[in-house]
């Protein structure tokens, strides 16, 4: 059984590190055109806070003690609630939950160095502080959220939280066991963790700037311009990883895209305010459901990328916080001069 763990954990550590290794080679081919120039961006790596560490490693029987050092660096998970009585059972039953104490030990056996990923982290920064030069860098925290797979990254007060525990790959045990369908596990890998940490950033400024999306047409763009987002942060990560999709499921998405495009056209959908029709093209799901159960899910959210990717290609002049601030969804539309095949 050691023999078995210790082989997938190798095996773990490898694809991660494969992984990343052709990210950066894949920097050396030919630039996207959203592909920004970091050469004069320079940050230091960016460190990241592992709550998890200290937490479980602390004696049960004496938290507030124990964590007393650690307020300042992790005062935001802590609060004040460590001084009070129910605060301290709260964590003491964290902490000593058998389930909970699993999944840490099985994030750290399969997250044993977080250098990796770090690096990834900086450089999708060094993007960032292109684009937005005046905002700050967050925090980064990790954290065993006990399979919080519908926020796995959280973010909050300039702060940045990880949890560690929703990226240990589709084939997890833990995963099957709470119930999560495939299409879900399927997403939960450790590459992923950049693209939910950027997107996760893309929606805080699109929280600020957008109006609130209300017929298909909007919700689409409003999807795309996130999407757009994590190409300009992350613009040698696969278009199948950015979106979470197989490479069945692009591959379909890719050879479809026109007859999906017309079907909204001709059933007249753009502009529809219902809820139901809205979600079938926009929600997580084995497949879109007006087609066939071999489809991709999220087409909407595609074809919404691919507008905006032809809008701010045929408008080199607009830059990212422009788009962001465009809440025009048919001028982008007609910018994009969008025709698919």
């Amino acid at each position: 059984m050691v023999k078995q763990i210790t082989k997938r954990t190798c095996f773990f550590c490898l694809s991660i590190v494969f992984f990343f290794a052709f990210m950066a080679c894949s920097m050396h081919e030919r630039k996207p055109f959203y592909e920004a120039d970091i050469s004069g961006i320079h940050l230091d790596d960016i460190p990241i806070s592992q709550y998890e560490e200290v937490l479980f490693n602390a004696n049960p029987f004496i938290l507030s003690e124990e964590l007393e050092p650690h307020l300042e660096e992790f005062g935001f998970f802590l609060g004040e609630g460590i001084i009070e009585p129910e605060g301290q059972q709260q964590l003491y039953d964290y902490v000593t939950d058998p389930f909970l104490i699993e999944l840490y030990l099985d994030s750290r056996e399969r997250w044993e160095s977080l250098k990796e990923l770090k690096k990834a982290l900086t450089r999708a920064f060094r993007f960032y502080k292109y684009h937005f030069p005046d905002e700050t860098i967050p925090g980064v925290y990790s954290y065993v959220s006990g399979i919080d797979y519908i926020m796995p990254v959280k973010y909050a007060n300039g702060h940045m939280v990880i949890a560690l525990d929703t990226y240990l790959g589709p084939d997890y045990p833990n995963y099957d066991k709470i119930g999560l369908p495939k299409y879900q596990s399927q997403q939960m890998r450790p590459e992923k963790v950049p693209v939910d940490a950027m997107r996760i950033l893309a929606e805080k400024h699109l929280a600020k700037a957008s109006h609130i999306p209300e017929n298909l047409l909007e919700h689409m763009i409003y999807q795309g311009k996130k999407q757009f987002f994590l190409d300009c942060m992350l613009p040698r990560t696969p278009d199948s990883l950015k979106i979470s999709y197989t490479a069945r499921q692009l591959s379909w998405m890719q050879e479809n895209e026109g007859p999906v495009w017309a079907y909204k056209l001709d059933n007249e959908l753009l502009y529809s305010t219902e809820h139901g029709v809205i979600q079938q093209f926009l929600r997580d799901a084995p497949f879109t459901s007006p087609f066939s159960r071999q489809s991709a899910p999220r087409t909407g959210v595609y074809l919404g990328w691919q507008i905006v990717r032809e809008y701010m290609q045929r408008n080199p002049d607009v830059d990212l916080q422009e788009l962001i601030n465009e809440s025009d969804a048919r001028e982008i539309l007609a910018g994009a001069r969008y025709r698919p095949r």
